[in-house]
């Protein structure tokens, strides 16, 4: 009788062991089994063949064969006496109970005489394999505590030094005469001694160390195994078992034991044999085989069908569905079986049908599956959700032997308490799968052993399956192979059928592009005459040949070079593909394979090995074979007004340390000067307001001393400019000289204006004349890129400057600062998200569109329309609203209104405080004499319940604001209607885009599920929601939530600025802007109302919107002007799970509970910080009565130097205080979560233009050189970077080393080298390498992979190499283009 535990119903029925849900949803068992325990209590395995034996001689069957192999048979009756007789023979030398016995034969009869008689000793026997190393045989015999190795004479020739690797060694052919005179009767209970163990066999599997490891089985779990199998496979007793498999794999466990235990036959493959293919086709035929267990690979070999073949089991690898087919016959009993060595051979099976998809089936009877959450495998997914397969059950093995930390990470606790699971365990098999609507397992491959190639994982049992479906082929295997260091390939290897003499490359490529994604389709494919196999009868990749044949080509017929480019072109090409030739009318993506890196070094090899023009990968994408390629580059290219070639920079040489030092020093004198004067201010305006009797005099004295102070800022930086500089001139200035430092004080000065609040108004274009700068009348600039070199600005009448556009006079490049004018005639239109660099001018009525930049030396010429980036004619017009009344009293009114606006909260504020300070004793007490409150901890309490009511109320208002009361304005202006600039209308829609603007929710919330929930709660129509987890990134901007659409399914990242409102120099118009279904937007784009696209369209980092033309749809969008290329995202197999609904419902779940303690965790380190400020103002309070101003001055002081080394602190905790690496993942996966909690809290210091940047650079993460001068860079994966010495970062320039492409998250490093200079505005994505001196122009992109060489230049959006002399006029234009790009749109940082 077996031992009985809960049916099928009842253990499903069964609750977890915390009480949860029933288990039915998360356990699979086979229903149509009884769940009982098949083993009898104490049974041991060779108890259980003796028993059999028993039960064939009183049935009346002693004479069935056990054993056929040919020159030796043997009865089941004769099997058994023989091991008795070498049991014996092994009790009177010494062996016994509990010792571990090798077996190394290469003769299988005596493989099965050796481990029964070990058996019956009581012993457990450790199987070897005469083809392993003798280093492993070594090392098992070792680690498994072998005293013993049975043997024959002839195995130590084919194991060199056998003697010297084990303990001792017994060759049984050597002692064969002795072991015969033993007696063959069954032992004696007093014979076989007590059991001191239940050990039956130690099974050695690879090791991911190098070294395999040992899995223990024990006598329970081996005896339930047989008994299960023999129940329900369906072997019977006349059939005749091929038992091919070395004793060494436990596959062989499958062919002997289960064959045993019902009656059949083993028929052994002969001995020191490799039987494949045809020979193994005549040899079962011969032998009259009726069954047969094996591999895919081996049953892939045999061509032709066996007649006699009654039973065919397959496992130990996927099977293909042709393999199925193919050997599927009616009448034939064919099975899958699934199961790891450590469940005791196999653990799950079904009966495969070609007609039915591919599963392993459902658990064998007594044994269990889950599905286990491979990020938290305590945690079992629903069935349909894709998870590492765990099996509970009788059947696990004991662990692995002297590994308890390998056997705690494999075999885990039973969390679920799943019945007839006595050890309590559920091991973790490392491979994927999920349980079908039909309730069977479907496989999804390993998870340690997909490949990554270009990117993309790889499952590649999937292209073997395609590889066998090509007719003739008879065995496939796929591998990678490096041609040369960190380029990975594809490999198709293949053996034919003998009745194919060969097989075109061409055709097989052919079915391979048919069925498969183009990253998945080999790059060479290989002949073999025999697949190598491993002892276990699978693919030996390790012996696998490196590829002979040249990397495929083209298909179809080969067209030569006609002319001397075109077999430039053809040759560069055909050597950075590595095949022998290309047609030159092959399609590079469609017949070549090639992908963007691949283009991306064939433009490098034509720009460093041939003398052709440059080549863009705009040109590879619109001209995509080598013929049009070369007809491109010859056709002459006409002169244009606007062609630019960047003039060269002006080197100052090295600036010295002595200057780099000196200079920061001043400059940090400077701050320090400031912070004391700060304070100096506030403590009289303190002392003079305070004094003020009751509530009107202290209002009163405060607005009187606000007004003043106010007064006196605005006129500061004005006279501080004209008695520092004077008039600004067209000059450089040496960095980090004295002539800096008094250009930094006065920027620094106008930059810090509260004048800057009112940008957008009269009273900035007032601030600006009052500069210097020659402004005309009606100007209307909207941009907060504040000018600094003002006497070089003419602005004239009606122009109008929108958000976001630089035109600062100056920039900086090799050691030297550069300072030039710019010129804007009368009623000029500049676009948003530009940048004027010095030297630009444009004439009267002249347009920049939006997301363009006018290069040193460009002028737009009256009345036309440009854009791009170096600006190009255009035929848009971009003033798209009528002008209309905005006299002098609505300006003036405005005006006054908004600085009642600053003045009056600012004083009322004052005035609080003052008060506050008067009547609260705490604050009374801690403003008077004395300092005895900072050792009362009631001080301290009394600050976190301060800092915790104001900063969580603060949040909570804010966002109460911003949903509602920013509604109430909006009510005023309404779609499509013109307003007059400076009205109520106008201040109703500042309004409404002030108060539903914020960084601080956009950050907190962004790159999480809740974003969405947020920004619709905000006005935001969102249609039907995708949720996807990352919808929005972590920064936006838009003119009104309230009229902007965001289509279902599509992915925003950081930097969108949503153009709702167009503006004339008198007039305003509000609209709706509504982006499409399914697009992608990456970093940086400004989204007009008017854009061109629709549905399903990606629009990379830095594009330029279209706003003419035809809608575009299903096309990506690149550049500035935008071309257009490929929509498609190609993706690997970590992108297979988005394609079951269940598990990216599993995963969304589990991003949104890593982002939502990503959000807690952020919003406490925020309140920590806001504490930390609150703290250190209270510490200077209480030493105000004191030290004055100085107790103020240094309270600022503390509070900036917290507040920078805790971000700082903080950056580097997020990554544990280690660096990121190069990674490729989907947004699903749990790395992106943590980048994604790094871009929350990552930081950007602020102190421009000064060492002090520098030095938080490198305390942030950056590798960063010396004398690096940055006037405003931004870096959100610093760990990534490296800059060399002398480099120049300009303002508003990004280095971000991560792309984002819908869902797809890439990083790599970048390094910028010694001396490059970065420009104003400029992008420089992940993967790229600067050389030494090289420089990027303004407003430039540079995209992913670029090797730009030491001192060259590069500009455009993307960024092309440029030349640096004058070229003839065909080149000229031809050098302001595209050049060595890779598609790539972005990640959520910009």
């Amino acid at each position: 009788m077996g031992v009985r535990v809960p049916d099928a119903d009842h253990l499903l029925q069964r609750r977890d062991s915390n009480g949860a849900a029933p288990l039915a949803d998360r356990v699979l068992v086979d229903p149509r089994f009884r769940h009982y325990l098949r083993r009898r209590p104490a049974e041991r395995l060779d108890r259980l063949f003796e028993d059999h034996c028993d039960r064939l001689r009183s049935g009346g069957r002693a004479g069935h064969l056990a054993v056929d192999a040919g020159a030796v048979t043997l009865t089941f009756e004769q099997l058994d006496a023989r091991a008795n007789r070498l049991a014996r023979y092994l009790l009177a030398h010494g062996a016994g109970a509990g010792d571990r016995i090798g077996l190394l034969f290469d003769d299988p009869v005596q493989a099965y005489v050796g481990m029964l008689a070990v058996l019956k000793v009581n012993a457990a026997y450790v199987p070897l394999d005469v083809g392993f190393p003798p280093d492993r045989i070594a090392y098992i015999v070792d680690d498994a505590g072998v005293r013993l190795v049975l043997s024959l004479i002839h195995v130590r020739d084919r194991v060199p030094g056998l003697e010297d690797l084990v303990p001792s060694v017994l060759y049984l052919d050597r002692v064969a005469e002795v072991i015969a005179a033993q007696d063959p009767s069954r032992l004696s209970e007093a014979e076989r001694g007590a059991p001191v163990e239940d050990l039956a066999y130690l099974i050695y599997t690879s090791g991911t160390t190098g070294r395999p490891k040992g899995v223990a089985i024990g006598h329970p779990s081996i005896c339930n195994f047989v008994r299960v199998a023999a129940e329900v496979y369906g072997v019977r007793a006349q059939d005749r078992m091929y038992q091919g498999m070395t004793i060494a794999f436990d596959f062989s466990v499958e062919e002997i034991w289960v064959s045993w235990m019902a009656a059949a036959t083993l028929v052994p493959k002969p001995a020191g044999s490799s039987l494949l293919g045809v020979d193994l086709h005549r040899f079962l035929v011969e032998q009259r085989v009726t069954a047969m267990c094996c591999v895919p690979t081996l049953l892939a070999t045999i061509e032709d069908d066996l007649p006699d073949l009654r039973f065919l089991l397959v496992s130990g690898e996927a099977c293909p569905q042709d393999l199925i087919a193919r050997w599927h016959r009616p009448g034939r009993r064919f099975l899958n079986v699934y199961g790891p060595t450590e469940a005791t051979v196999s653990a799950t099976w079904t009966v495969v049908h070609p007609d039915r998809p591919v599963t392993i089936g459902v658990p064998l009877p007594t044994y269990a599956t889950v599905i286990l959450d491979p990020e938290d495998p305590y945690r079992a997914l629903p069935h349909g959700e894709v998870g590492e397969i765990g099996i509970a059950g009788v059947g696990l093995a004991a662990g692995y032997l002297n590994r308890e930390d390998l056997t705690a990470k494999a075999f885990i606790p039973d969390f679920l308490g799943i019945a007839g699971n006595p050890s309590g365990r559920i091991y973790r098999t490392g491979d994927l799968g999920r349980v079908t609507p039909a309730g069977e397992i479907e496989y999804h491959g390993r998870i340690d052993t997909q490949v990554k190639v270009r990117g993309y994982r790889i499952e590649l049992t999937e292209i073997e399956s395609v590889l066998l479906q090509v007719p003739g082929i008879a065995a496939a295997v796929v591998d990678t192979y490096e041609p040369e260091p960190g380029v990975v390939e594809l490999v198709g290897y293949y053996s034919l059928r003998s009745d194919t003499a060969a097989l075109e490359p061409e055709a097989i490529s052919a079915v391979l592009r048919a069925r498969l994604p183009g990253y998945m389709v080999p790059a060479y494919l290989e002949c073999l005459a025999v697949i190598p196999l491993t002892t276990s009868d699978k693919a030996d990749r390790k012996r696998l040949p490196p590829p002979t044949a040249r990397r495929r080509g083209a298909e179809g017929a080969y067209v030569a070079a006609g002319t001397g480019p075109e077999r430039v072109l053809a040759e560069a090409l055909a050597a950075t593909l590595r095949i022998d030739r290309v047609s030159v009318q092959a399609h590079f993506f469609d017949d070549l394979g090639a992908n963007s890196l691949l283009l991306a070094q064939f433009s490098a090899r034509l720009r460093k090995h041939t003398d052709l023009p440059p080549v863009s990968m705009r040109d590879l994408y619109r001209h995509t074979t080598i013929r049009d390629l070369a007809q491109a580059l010859d056709r002459p290219v006409q002169a244009r007004a606007h062609s630019l070639v960047p003039e060269a920079s002006a080197s100052a040489g090295r600036v010295s340390t002595a200057s780099y030092t000196l200079c920061g020093t001043l400059q940090l004198l400077v701050l320090l000067a400031s912070v004391y004067l700060s304070g100096a201010v506030l403590h009289l305006g303190y002392g003079w307001v305070s004094a003020g009797v009751g509530w009107y005099g202290i209002a009163s004295r405060a607005a009187v001393f606000t007004s003043v102070t106010f007064g006196g800022l605005c006129v500061l930086p004005i006279v501080a400019k004209w008695l520092l500089v004077g008039r600004w001139k067209p000059r450089e200035i040496r960095l980090w000289s004295l002539a800096y430092l008094r250009f930094w004080l006065v920027k620094l000065l106008i930059r810090v204006n509260p004048m800057v609040l009112f940008i957008g108004s009269p009273l900035y274009v007032l601030y600006l004349r009052a500069l210097g700068a020659k402004i005309g009348r009606g100007v209307v600039i909207f941009s907060r890129a504040v000018p600094v070199v003002t006497d070089l600005l003419t602005i004239g009448d009606g122009t109008v400057i929108r958000k976001d556009c630089s035109f600062t006079g100056y920039r900086a490049v090799a050691g030297v600062l550069q300072l030039g004018p710019i010129s804007l005639g009368r009623d000029v239109l500049v676009g948003e998200k530009t940048v004027l660099d010095i030297g630009a001018s444009m004439g009267d009525r002249a347009q920049l569109g939006h997301s363009s930049s006018l290069h040193q030396g460009q002028a737009i010429p009256e009345g036309q329309s440009w854009h791009g980036c170096p600006a190009e004619p255009s035929q848009v017009d971009h003033r798209v609203i009528p002008p209309a009344r905005c006299g002098a009293p609505r300006k003036i009114t405005y005006s006054v209104l908004q600085v009642l606006g600053v003045l009056v909260p600012a004083a009322g504020g004052f005035a609080l405080v003052v008060t506050l300070l008067r009547v609260v004793p705490l604050l009374s007490e801690l403003i008077g004499p004395g300092h005895h409150l900072l050792s009362d901890w009631i001080f301290y309490a009394a600050t976190v319940a301060t800092s915790f009511v104001l900063f969580f109320g603060a949040v909570s208002m804010g966002a109460v604001v911003m949903v509602t009361i920013a509604r109430l304005p909006n009510l005023l202006v309404r779609p499509g209607r013109v307003y007059s600039l400076y009205g109520i209308h106008h201040i109703a829609q500042s309004i409404v885009t002030t108060l539903t603007n914020s960084q601080f929710f956009m950050l907190l919330l962004g790159d999480s599920s809740f974003i969405v929930h947020f920004v619709r709660a905000l006005g935001f129509d969102l249609s039907r929601v995708e949720q996807t987890g990352s919808n929005f990134g972590t920064e936006m901007r838009y003119d009104s939530p309230y009229l902007s659409t965001v289509g279902t399914g599509t992915m925003v990242s950081d930097g969108l600025s949503i153009m709702n409102v167009d503006v004339s120099s008198t007039s305003f118009r509000v609209s709706r802007v509504s982006i499409g279904q399914r697009n992608f937007l990456g970093n940086n784009i400004a989204f007009p109302a008017a854009a061109r696209t629709g549905d399903n369209c990606l629009l990379a980092t830095k594009v330029m919107v279209p706003v003419d033309g035809p809608i575009r749809e299903n096309v990506g969008l690149l550049g500035s002007p935008p071309f257009e290329i490929p929509r498609t995202v190609a993706r690997g197999a970590e992108f297979d799970h988005l394609k079951d609904p269940g598990e990216l419902r599993r995963r969304l779940s589990a991003k949104n509970r890593h982002n939502a303690a990503t959000i807690a965790m952020v919003l406490c380190v925020w309140w920590v910080r806001f504490f930390a400020v609150l703290l250190l103002i209270g510490i200077g309070a209480d030493l105000y009565y004191r030290f004055g101003e100085w107790a103020i001055a240094v309270a600022i002081v503390l509070i900036a130097m917290f507040g920078t080394a805790y971000s700082v602190l903080l950056e580097r905790a997020v990554l544990g205080f280690g660096a990121l690496h190069p990674q490729s993942c989907s947004i699903y996966d749990r790395y992106f979560w943590e980048h994604e909690r790094l871009w929350k809290v990552y930081t950007t210091p602020i102190f421009t233009g000064t060492p002090l940047n520098t030095l938080l650079w490198r305390l942030a993460g950056v590798r960063i050189g010396r004398r690096v001068f940055d006037d405003g860079c931004v870096i959100p994966e610093k760990s990534l970077v490296t800059i060399g010495d002398d480099t120049v970062l300009n303002a508003g320039s990004v280095i971000q080393c991560h792309s984002l492409e819908d869902g797809l998250f890439k990083s790599d490093h970048s390094r910028i080298g010694a001396g490059c200079t970065v420009g104003v505005a400029a992008f420089v994505h992940y993967g790229v390498t600067m050389g030494d001196g090289a420089e990027l122009a303004a407003d430039a992109y540079l995209m992913k992979g670029v090797d730009a060489p030491p001192r060259t230049k590069w500009m455009g959006n993307p960024a092309a190499c440029a030349r640096t002399t004058a070229p003839e006029p065909a080149a000229s234009a031809r050098a302001v283009t595209t050049q060595n790009m890779e598609v790539n749109c972005g990640g959520t940082e910009s």
